[in-house]
């Protein structure tokens, strides 16, 4: 089985807008007032603008990085808070293996390097 998509309702679009695009440079396959669609390689994301909060129920979403982009990745997201300062992706913290932040939804985003792998107790949407 392969993941051909994930698909996110939000009411803040322009956050992760920003923080999509920003930070984890990826390319807009379409864009439009309510919705875009990022390139994940093999598969894609969507970000969806709703009128009222979803309902989430606690998830995660990790990818997977090469070391080098990992590195890059933690550079890009130092720089991102360094130049705006608070927003609404919350930053956890990061270390030599894996960088974690919350995004304005509740989800935790996890931003792992090939140094780590997740114990069996742990699951999560790898991308």
């Amino acid at each position: 089985m392969k993941l051909s998509g994930l698909s996110i309702e939000t009411i803040y679009f322009e956050d992760y807008l920003s923080f999509m695009t920003e930070v984890l440079e990826l390319e807009l396959q379409e864009l439009t007032d309510i919705s875009m669609r990022l390139d994940l390689n093999s598969t894609w994301l969507e970000i969806k603008k709703v009128p009222t909060a979803p309902h989430q129920v606690a998830s995660n979403v990790e990818f997977s990085l090469e070391l080098g982009e990992y590195e890059a990745l933690k550079q890009k997201v130092d720089f991102f808070y360094y130049r705006r300062g608070p927003t609404r992706f919350l930053f956890l913290g990061a270390d030599d293996r894996m960088c974690n932040l919350v995004d304005p939804d509740g989800r935790v985003w996890r931003f792992v390097s090939p140094l780590f792998a997740l114990a069996p107790s742990q699951t999560s949407l790898t991308l």
